[in-house]
């Protein structure tokens, strides 16, 4: 089976089943499917080729999900864009994956045309809503004016079905490939370990260019399920409590941050949450005490996933029968774990030379699974890099119990995990080093009790330089996403460095860690 091939099983058993649930629109499998088919349809008419890309700039809606499976049915690579993103970054992700056709929210029609000159792979733009631009076609148009039989592409389990883009330590863009096989293989052993049943209701709450959103939609059309998309407008967490309640949610994936936001809301118990099987928790560490508290709060099951947009994602699970608060000492330090191996996963953890290593000693945490990503796209050396001799090299550290449970030490990199999203130093710090008041910059992940971390950029100001912090965020925000400026500022006389010249990232951490 491919990915298409679930949707046309779902339109053909369950047509009337909901498929998708976002603010006034329902869709029905039958008619899911329909749409779908008219769009795929369409992407084959314009000369779309298998394996050419096909580039989507959405907030979260239903027609994410419409392009998601047009593009499997009709043989396209489907490369979701993070529209947090600025204008110049955009473009060179856009740059980077080349699509022949792109499709946009109307709050990202102003900045592509302007951006269209320089944007040369791109044969045709889709606007979702009316753009007041010519040259870009209505998605609605398309879909009313396209054939919604079966396309008839015959797609093979190794094509490539998306590009989901990642970061390297450059915080360049590398976007991970995955095959319809990988996906398939994700969905069922996701399914099976996290017990998915029939009528679950799945509730949204990540961006949908997200992994996890892929990880959702694959395994939750597997089975099939009900989707609850909500437009994005920021993490309301007393909005998600009231419509969780409302439409009797039963599943739905977070990260920490996001638990620990509804925590915070006034009377959390009020609301009639007793529709709610499991949260799914992922993306960023879960400190031990936020997890004893909602497994208080909550009335439901919870469940980790670790993983990368490279490994699947699901990698590892921390399943609910070992959330257990009044166990033995043994079970209640298992919380700490992120959980064994996942059904389709081996797991080991190496030394520098990837020797296995003793039980309870710590190492690179590396993988192996038909689900992992068949590579980096045009990016040959990086894929030998992270799959070297066929194994997933995550670059964390981690250690293995007596039982078979894995434990997440620490990074190898400097990546910093905010809210679970990844934001790189070594971007920030370009991004400063353009500034002519700065003469040295490092940015480290400091502790915060929210987000999980954020950025600090530790600044040395050339001499008769004056800037405050302030400035410094701001001229940050001008050229960055929001969510990687630093969020606080310090200005230091020299930063530490070794005998070589290198930076010491190490020393201002503990320098923090200290104060």
């Amino acid at each position: 089976m491919v990915i298409g091939d679930m949707l046309t099983r779902n339109a053909n058993k369950f047509p009337e089943k909901p498929a998708i649930i976002s603010d006034e629109v329902t869709l029905s499998y039958r008619k899911l499917n329909e749409r779908v088919n008219g769009l795929a349809n369409y992407l084959v008419s314009t000369g779309l080729k298998k394996g050419d890309r096909i580039g989507v700039l959405v907030h979260n809606c239903h027609q994410f999900m419409e392009l998601y499976f047009a593009a499997a049915k009709a043989g396209g690579i489907f490369c979701p864009y993070n529209n947090h993103l600025k204008k110049t970054e955009l473009k060179d992700i856009i740059d980077y994956s080349s699509p022949k056709l792109l499709f946009i929210d109307k709050d990202y029609t102003e900045m592509m045309d302007s951006l269209k000159p320089g944007l040369t792979s791109i044969e045709q733009y889709v606007s979702l809503q009316t753009s007041g631009y010519p040259y870009m076609k209505h998605y609605e148009d398309i879909i009313s004016h396209s054939q919604i039989t079966e396309p008839g592409v015959v797609i093979d389990e190794d094509d490539v079905m998306s590009i989901i883009f990642t970061a390297g330590t450059t915080g360049k863009a590398k976007g991970a490939m995955r095959t319809h096989r990988h996906l398939m293989s994700d969905a069922i052993a996701s399914a099976i370990d996290l017990r998915v049943e029939y009528d679950e209701k799945v509730l949204i709450t990540f961006p949908m260019y997200h992994v996890a959103c892929e990880d959702n939609i694959v395994r939750h059309t597997f089975m099939p399920n009900t989707f609850y998309i909500r437009k994005e407008g920021g993490f309301n967490p007393e909005e998600v409590l009231a419509y969780i309640s409302k439409e009797r949610i039963t599943r739905c994936q977070m990260v920490p941050t996001m638990i620990h936001s509804l925590l915070q809301v006034p009377d959390v118990t009020k609301f009639n949450l007793k529709s709610l099987r499991l949260i799914l928790y992922a993306g960023a560490p879960m400190p031990v005490e936020l997890l004893k508290r909602s497994l208080e709060i909550f009335p439901c099951g919870f469940a980790q996933l670790y993983g990368q947009t490279e490994s699947g994602p699901f990698t590892t699970v921390l399943k609910p029968e070992d959330h257990i608060l009044d166990g033995s000492e043994k079970t209640i330090k298992r919380l700490a774990s992120s959980g064994r191996p996942a059904l389709n996963y081996e797991i080991r953890i190496v030394d520098e030379n990837d020797k296995d290593m003793p039980v309870g000693e710590v190492g690179e945490i590396i993988g192996r699974s038909e689900a992992m990503m068949k590579g980096y796209w045009q990016m040959p050396e990086e894929t030998e890099k992270k799959l070297k001799n066929g194994w997933l090299h995550t670059g964390d550290l981690g250690r293995f119990d007596e039982e078979g449970y894995v434990y997440i030490v620490e990074r190898k990199n400097d990546m910093i995990i905010s809210g679970g999203v990844n934001i790189y130093p070594r971007e920030i710090e370009e991004v400063l080093y353009q500034n002519q008041a700065v003469l040295e910059v490092s940015v480290i992940g400091i502790p915060d009790e929210h987000w999980g971390e954020v950025p600090k950029a530790v600044v040395v100001l050339r001499e008769g330089a004056v800037a405050t912090e302030e400035e410094i965020i701001k001229f940050c925000g001008e050229r960055l996403a929001g969510y990687k400026k630093p969020k606080s500022v310090a200005f230091w006389k020299e930063l530490p460095k070794s005998p070589q010249g290198k930076i010491l990232k190490k020393d201002i951490r503990l320098s923090f860690s200290k104060s």
